[in-house]
C-alpha cells in the first residue's frame, strides 16, 4: 500500500477517534461535577506514565532495528508481545495487591476500584501499542483504522451508556478495560496468524545492546512525561482538581491540534530511519514538507479551536483567553523537537536522546516547583513552554551535531511568520482578528502549495492513474 493510502487510512481512524473523544466532552463534562472530571483526568495522567513503562520502548526498538532477515523481524515482533505480556501480568497481580497503600503517595483522593481498573486498562493497552506498530510496519493501516475505530467507538458509546446510568468516573474505567479487551482478541490472532516463528527456529532475538537501548528509550520517554504532563501532578496538588479539571480541557483542545497531525507523524516515524539511509537529501525535504505541515495544521488550529471551546463546554471551564493558544504555541515547538532529533536517535543507542530529555526534564520540574505554587496554570503554561523552546534547541543542534543535515531555518520562515501572527491575533481583543488570521493561513497556503507543487502534482498524478486503471 502506497504512502499517500497509508497516510488515509491513519487519517480516518485519527480523526474519527479524535472526534469521538472531542464529542465526549460535552458529556462528561455535563455528566461529571468538576471535582470528579478533575478526578478523570489525573487517572489519565498516571496512565501516561504508566504505559510508558510498561512498553518498556519496545515500539521505538521495532521500528529501528534491522534484522538481516524477515523472519527474524517477526520473531522481534514475537518476543516483544511475549516481554511486553509477561511484565502487564505481574503489573496487574502486584498493583492488585499494594493499590491501598500506592493510592496513598498521590496528591489526591482517588476510588480504590478506580485505580485497579486503570491498571487492567493499562495491561491492554500496552499490548495494542505493539500490535499495532506491526500493524504499521507492515504497512497493514487498513486493519489499524478497522481495529482503532472499533475500539474508539465501542469505548465511547459504553462510556456514554455508564455515565447515563450514574457509574461515573467508574464507568468510565470500565468502558476502557472492555473495549480493550475485545479489540486486543481479535488483533492478537491477526498478528499470530502471520507471525508463526517458534523458538526453534529463530531463539529470542531481543539482546543485550537492545536492552541497553530500551532502557535508553525507557528512561527518555519518563522525562518526556516530566516535560510534558507533570504539571498535571502540580496542578492537583497546588490548587486542586476544579482548576486540574480546567486546564485539562483545554489541554484536549490542544492536543486535538497535535492529532490533526498524527497521519503524518504515524507514516513518517515508521519509515524515517529507512528514508535516512537511503538518501539524506530525501530525507531533508521530507522532514521539512512535515514540519510545514505540522505548523500549518496550528496555525489552522488557532483559528478555529477558541470557537469550539466557547461552543462545546459549560461556562465553568472557560478560562482566560490566553490560554488555549499558548499551549497550542507549544505544540508547534514539540513538533519541531520530534522532527529534528535524527542525529540524537541513530547514535550511541540514543543516549543523547534521554541526556537531552533528562536535562529538560530536570529544568521543567524546577520551573512548575516554584512557579505553579505562586502563578496557578500561568505558572504551568510559562514552565511548559520555556522547557520545550529549550528542548527543542538542544535537539536540533545535537542532532546536527551527530548527524548533519541540509535544513535551512530560512526555508521554514514564511511559517513560522504565519503562525506567530495568526497567534498574536489570537490573544488580543481586535475587532477584525480572525479576518486577518484567514487572510494570513490563505497566503501560508499559497506559499506552501508553489513550494510544494511538484510534489502535489505528483501526487495527484498517481491518483488519477490509480483510478483509471482501477
Amino acid at each position: 500500500m502506497n504512502g499517500i493510502k497509508q497516510i488515509a487510512y491513519f487519517g480516518l481512524s485519527t480523526l474519527l477517534l479524535k472526534g469521538l473523544g472531542f464529542a465526549l466532552l460535552p458529556i462528561s463534562t455535563r455528566l461529571l461535577n468538576q471535582t470528579q472530571f478533575g478526578e478523570l483526568n489525573f487517572l489519565v495522567s498516571i496512565s501516561a506514565v504508566m504505559s510508558l513503562l510498561l512498553c518498556l520502548g519496545l515500539p521505538e526498538l521495532l521500528f529501528k532495528q534491522q534484522m538481516k532477515s524477515e523472519a527474524h523481524k517477526r520473531a522481534l515482533f514475537r518476543d516483544a508481545l511475549l516481554l511486553c505480556g509477561m511484565l502487564s501480568l505481574v503489573f496487574v497481580l502486584l498493583f492488585g495487591f499494594f493499590t491501598q497503600p500506592l493510592s496513598e503517595l498521590l496528591p489526591i483522593s482517588l476510588s480504590l476500584i478506580d485505580l485497579q481498573l486503570l491498571a487492567i486498562n493499562l495491561a491492554f493497552s500496552s499490548l495494542l501499542s505493539i500490535v499495532f506498530c506491526f500493524f504499521r510496519y507492515y504497512e497493514m493501516a487498513k486493519q489499524f483504522c478497522f481495529l482503532a475505530i472499533l475500539q474508539g467507538t465501542g469505548q465511547t458509546i459504553l462510556t456514554i451508556v455508564l455515565l447515563y446510568l450514574g457509574f461515573g468516573v467508574t464507568g468510565v474505567m470500565v468502558s476502557g478495560a472492555i473495549s480493550s479487551f475485545v479489540v486486543l482478541v481479535i488483533s492478537l490472532w491477526i498478528v499470530f496468524s502471520e507471525v508463526k516463528i517458534d523458538f526453534k527456529a529463530i531463539p529470542w532475538s531481543i539482546t543485550r545492546k537492545d536492552n541497553l537501548f530500551l532502557l535508553s528509550i525507557l528512561v527518555s520517554s519518563l522525562f518526556v512525561y516530566a516535560n510534558n504532563g507533570a504539571e498535571n501532578w502540580f496542578i492537583a496538588a497546588s490548587i486542586g482538581k476544579e482548576k486540574l479539571a480546567q486546564y485539562y480541557v483545554a489541554l484536549q483542545f490542544a492536543v486535538m491540534t497535535s492529532f490533526t497531525f498524527e497521519p503524518i507523524r504515524m507514516w513518517w516515524f515508521s519509515r524515517r530511519f529507512n528514508e535516512l539511509a537511503s538518501s539524506p537529501t530525501r530525507y531533508v525535504y521530507l522532514c521539512e514538507l512535515s514540519l510545514e505541515i505540522g505548523i500549518a495544521l496550528c496555525t489552522l488550529m488557532l483559528i478555529i479551536t477558541p470557537y469550539l471551546f466557547a461552543f462545546v463546554l459549560p461556562p465553568s471551564y472557560l478560562l482566560n483567553a490566553w490560554l488555549l493558544p499558548s499551549l497550542i504555541f507549544i505544540v508547534v515547538l514539540r513538533h519541531h523537537s520530534d522532527l529534528l532529533n535524527i542525529g540524537c536517535y541513530i547514535h550511541l543507542n540514543g543516549l543523547y536522546v534521554s541526556v537531552i530529555n533528562g536535562v529538560s526534564a530536570a529544568f521543567v520540574l524546577i520551573l512548575l516547583t516554584f512557579l505553579v505554587p505562586t502563578w496557578g496554570v500561568l505558572g504551568a503554561v510559562v514552565s511548559l513552554f520555556l522547557a520545550q523552546t529549550f528542548k527543542t534547541i538542544l535537539f536540533f543542534l545535537m542532532s546536527q551535531k551527530l548527524e548533519p543535515l541540509s535544513f535551512n531555518i530560512y526555508r521554514i520562515l514564511p511559517s513560522w511568520f504565519c503562525f506567530l501572527g495568526v497567534f498574536v491575533f489570537s490573544v488580543i481583543d481586535f475587532t477584525y482578528s480572525t479576518s486577518i488570521q484567514c487572510l494570513m493561513l490563505m497566503s501560508l497556503l499559497v506559499v506552501l502549495t508553489n513550494k510544494y507543487k511538484s510534489l502535489a502534482i505528483n501526487a495527484v498524478q498517481q491518483l488519477t492513474k490509480r483510478n483509471v486503471h482501477g
